[in-house]
């Protein structure tokens, strides 16, 4: 390798002489060669090492490099970076120089963003202005980029960029945002908070971190910026792809985009499945799912839609839309396709006006699904949009299956609670109408609560609890039907807006027949009568009562054996344990203090307790029967010997649990916790302090 004093020496125009001759040389031409070594340096990439890059020293840019990171700063490039970190000097002082992060295919590129805080708002400026709509960080390329979140990071651009941006594009790679500390923060605001910049959709993954997401000028909190489109009807961006597994997210949409989703002529398309999420729709927008659709003098329209996947153990704390847009779904006449599953809890939906609480916005017809153990705490319509399902003048195809709680489901005025918003009309041929669908699975069986908005002083009559709003009397409008499946067991609290509570104003109330044991549906119009159906109450079914004991007839005496001859006994030491060999294990009855059983109702019943060497066995007449003991009585017994508990009931119906396993299960548990074992018919369950352990039974 050749030395840099050598290198300047033929830079110079000078043949390599040696260390003799060299002292020879004037001053000035060593000066000369050391200034033109120093300037090669300067320029020259340096070797890989770890380093912390002060955002004040200049704009950043990086790219992924062999075995690191390539970053460029005041124009010297370090290769291989193996951990790079960017810092704030003072992070109360907000910089004016950026960062371009450029993953290529099949690159990675991972960064930290520690206390940063970067603000190139400049204000109204034009296109051509030197610098002009500058952005704080900028992620592009075909790679991917791994944002990791540490500390408190600000990053602000202005109206026609992203605060953090990432533009969707055929060939874009991946942004993920974690914090994998969980220490990390992150406000960012620009005309899109975190997505894409004007007139491009935006694609996003967040995975952790407290994040605060603004747009402005038309753009998402977290998604796509404000679209164009030109005179051709050519549309460019709007559209939001976001991906969010975790993380407590705040993200608020400017006037048309959404708080989650598409910008001003933008679809949403979110899946959420884990954090906790807060998000609110600018005007004519969703809190999440569509922003505002952009129509055409010809009546064509592009954007809107909200197309929403919320399930695991996602928490919505609140999703606002604003006036035309639904709290999840669709916007300005935005359709939506929206599924809530899992685990997956709405603490609250709702719209300001005119959409649905979850389901279409104005003019948007909802199409939602609610499964597995999903919870609803409220989903309130603006004015005419449903609870769940259309928004005003919009159909609602609403499926509810499992063990789903809806806990309250709010019509607007003239809307229904699920179903129709008011003024949804069949098409002029009769098609149309609203498709309802309840019904219990395996999972579990819906409870639900639901009410249908309002009449008005204009004309409107009130809206049914679960079918169709209602239309204007007098202007030749025709009410749209319902089509409504009930199906297995079912709870449901039903209260019309006027006369119908689950039904139509065509049909009046749907009466269901069949439904199954324990089914509980009440209705009750608008001024409080009870207006249930015959078979809207089923009983549970009785349990079968099992058939009576048979005596037993008696056994003949047995002739007593003859004496046998004494055996030889062998005296254990004191480490034995374990009988002689002639020994004989006896069954033997026994009672447990405390040890009850109760059958079906439960009433306590007879039973027996016998003891086998270490095997205890619990028997009881009954097909439904429990017995009942606590962890202390099982210590208890576990001190006096016993390894197995065996409990065995008709049916020829037997099973078995290990002392050490039951009490290993709890093992911090006081002594005072029930101990619960019931057999079902074939089926058998095991339960301590109500945590089902039904895993230890044999």
């Amino acid at each position: 390798m050749i030395s840099y004093r050598k290198l300047a020496m033929r830079v110079l125009g000078h043949s390599p002489v040696s260390a003799v001759k060299t002292v020879r040389r004037s001053t000035g031409k060593r000066a000369a060669a050391l200034a033109l070594t120093a300037a090669l340096v300067v320029g020259m990439t340096l070797p890989a090492f770890a380093q912390d890059w002060f955002i004040e020293n200049g704009d950043i840019t990086i790219s992924a490099g062999e075995s690191g990171n390539n970053v460029t700063q005041g124009g010297t490039t370090t290769e291989n970076d193996t951990d790079t970190v960017i810092k704030s000097k003072d992070s109360s002082t907000a910089s004016s120089n950026t960062v371009t992060i450029d993953a290529g295919e099949g690159k990675t590129v991972n960064v930290t963003l520690d206390n940063v805080t970067i603000n190139v708002d400049e204000g109204s400026k034009y296109g051509y202005e030197p610098d002009a709509y500058k952005t704080a960080v900028s992620v592009t390329g075909s790679g991917n980029t791994n944002i990791e979140l540490n500390g408190n990071n600000t990053l602000t651009s202005g109206s026609g960029h992203a605060g953090l941006e990432h533009n969707k594009t055929d060939d874009s790679g991946t942004l993920t945002i974690t914090d994998n500390d969980n220490d990390g923060k992150l406000d960012a605001k620009g005309g899109t908070g975190i997505g894409g910049g004007y007139a491009n959709d935006g694609q996003v993954t967040i995975t952790g971190g407290t994040i605060t997401a603004t747009g402005t000028n038309g753009g998402a909190g977290i998604g796509g910026g404000k679209a164009s489109a030109n005179a051709n009807g050519q549309v460019n961006g709007g559209d939001g792809d976001v991906t969010i597994t975790g993380g407590t997210i705040t993200a608020t949409g400017d006037s048309w985009g959404a708080g989650i989703g598409g910008g001003y002529g933008g679809d949403g398309n979110v899946e959420i499945t884990g954090g906790e999420i807060t998000a609110t729709g600018g005007y004519y927008a969703a809190g999440i799912g569509g922003g505002a659709a952009v129509n055409y003098p010809d009546g064509s329209r592009f954007g809107a839609d909200g197309n929403v996947i919320i399930k695991g153990d996602a928490i919505i704390k609140n999703a606002q839309g604003d006036y035309y847009g639904a709290g999840i779904g669709g916007g300005y006449y935005g359709d939506s396709d929206v599924e809530i599953s899992g685990s997956a809890v709405i603490e609250n939906a709702e719209s300001e006006r005119y959409g649905a609480g979850i389901g279409g916005g104005f003019l948007g017809n909802g199409n939602v699904t609610i499964k597995d153990n999903a919870k609803i705490d409220n989903a309130t319509g603006g004015e005419q949009g449903a609870g769940i399902g259309g928004g005003i003048g919009a159909f609602g195809d609403v499926t509810i299956e499992g063990n789903v709680t809806i806990k309250n489901a709010q019509g607007g005025t003239g809307a229904s609670g699920i179903g129709g918003g008011a003024q949804a009309e069949p098409d002029d041929n009769g098609t149309g109408s609203n498709q309802i669908s309840i019904k219990s699975t395996a999972a579990g069986s819906p409870n639900i609560t639901a009410k249908g908005g309002k009449a008005s002083d204009a004309g409107l009559s009130g809206g049914a609890a679960i079918g169709s709003g209602s239309v204007y009397e007098g202007h030749n409008q025709k009410n749209a039907k319902s089509d409504i499946i009930i199906e297995g067991k079912v709870t449901i609290n039903a209260t019309s807006g006027g006369d119908v509570a689950i039904g139509d104003n065509i049909d009046r109330e749907k009466v269901f027949n069949g439904l199954a044991g324990g089914t509980t549906i009440k209705r009750t119009d608008s001024n409080g009568k009870d207006v249930t159906q015959d078979g809207d109450v089923v009983a549970e079914p009785e349990p079968e009562k099992p058939e009576p004991e048979k005596p037993k007839p008696e056994e003949p005496e047995q002739p007593a054996e003859p004496e046998k001859t004494a055996q030889p006994t062998v005296t254990p030491t004191e480490a034995a344990e374990a009988p002689s060999a002639g020994s004989v294990e006896v069954e033997r009855p026994v009672t447990v203090e405390g040890l009850y059983v109760t059958n079906v109702l439960g009433k306590q019943i007879t039973h027996t307790c016998t003891q086998n060497g270490s095997t205890l066995t619990i028997r009881a007449n009954g097909i439904v029967t429990s017995a009942h003991l606590t962890l202390g009585m099982v210590r208890t017994l576990k001190a006096q010997g016993v390894k197995t508990l065996v409990f065995t009931t008709l049916l020829s119906r037997s099973t078995t649990v290990s002392v050490d396993a039951l009490l290993a299960a709890e093992p911090d548990a006081p002594d005072e916790t029930a101990v619960v074992w019931t057999h079902t018919g074939p089926r058998a369950a095991l339960t301590i302090g109500g945590a089902d352990h039904s895993d230890l039974l044999k």
